[in-house]
């Protein structure tokens, strides 16, 4: 079995020479991709193992990758960028590759070690998020930006996910599947979705949906065994479905009384703006609903 180790950024674009800036300095390698004729950006990461931060950037750049230069291990990391029918397309990979496991035309680098690493993102262009980290460390910050579409996979890795200001696009649906993990997810109501899916396994998790929620959305759970906090604010209504059993706990807030063996309804859900409707599956789980 090949060792994992982390890497850091090195990118190959489908693009012309000038559109492409390597800075300057010895320990820091970085590579950016100059904005053309995009109106969408398709943008896939996997990550074996490492750091990596995603946040808002310069406007004209679709993105830029920055990480730590190093010369003691040698580990591969790989990216292809190219446009199609006015499409950015960008797939990333980070961790140790065959020989020919790089895309034709792709770039490749040894003796990059560990370290953190970021994308900074344009925010002129609509961009859907495909992502799956392995062993590490998210932060993805995506305030700002056009968020078109987000899926997310993690296995053992610490994750937070931060919508500060309202998402100018509308998500049909967030995807996030974390393993043994830690996920934190803040103002998901900026977010702008319709249907939120979020399936956990052994893991501690916190689900903040403040923001501008102003139409009814669907939430689904799925958890395993572990322990999940769901915050929801005073002025927007909640309908919570969960099939008891003997295993599984949910907790609620003082406002929210049963209308059904099954279902606990917010005092306010008739007159809010904004509903959520959850759906719990839970196993040998515990769930709190609590106002924000």
């Amino acid at each position: 079995m090949k060792r994992l180790a982390p890497i850091l950024p090195v990118l190959l674009v489908a693009l012309p020479a000038s559109l492409l800036a390597l800075p300057p300095g010895d320990d820091q390698a970085s590579k950016e991709v100059g904005r053309t004729t995009e109106r969408e950006l398709k943008f896939v990461l996997t990550s074996s193992f490492g750091d990596v931060v995603i946040e808002r950037g310069d406007r004209d750049k679709v993105f830029t990758l920055v990480g730590d230069r190093t010369t003691e291990n040698g580990t591969r990391f790989n990216v292809d960028y190219e446009i199609r029918n006015r499409i950015g397309y960008a797939d990333i990979l980070l961790g140790e590759v065959d020989e020919e496991g790089g895309k034709r035309g792709s770039f490749s680098l040894k003796n990059f070690e560990s370290g953190k690493w970021s994308v900074k993102m344009s925010d002129a262009v609509p961009i859907s998020f495909d992502m799956k980290l392995g062993v590490g460390h998210g932060d993805f910050d995506l305030s700002g930006l056009q968020v078109k579409d987000f899926n997310l996979s993690t296995g053992a890795s610490d994750v937070s996910l931060a919508f500060d200001e309202p998402n100018k696009e509308s998500i049909e649906n967030i995807t996030i599947e974390s393993g043994v993990s830690k996920f934190e997810g803040r103002n998901l109501g900026n977010a702008n979705f319709r249907h939120f899916r979020f399936q956990g396994g052994l893991g501690t998790y916190r689900l903040d949906f403040a923001g501008a929620i102003a139409t009814e959305v669907d939430v689904d759970i799925e958890l395993g065994m572990g322990v999940m906090t769901i915050l929801i604010p005073p002025e927007m209504g909640a309908r919570v479905y969960h099939e008891k059993n003997w295993v599984s706990r949910v907790d609620y807030d003082k406002d929210f009384q049963p209308t059904s063996d099954n279902e606990y309804t917010s005092d306010n859900y008739s007159t809010a703006q904004g509903k959520l409707n959850i759906r719990i599956d839970s196993g040998v789980g515990s769930v709190k609903i609590r106002r924000r």
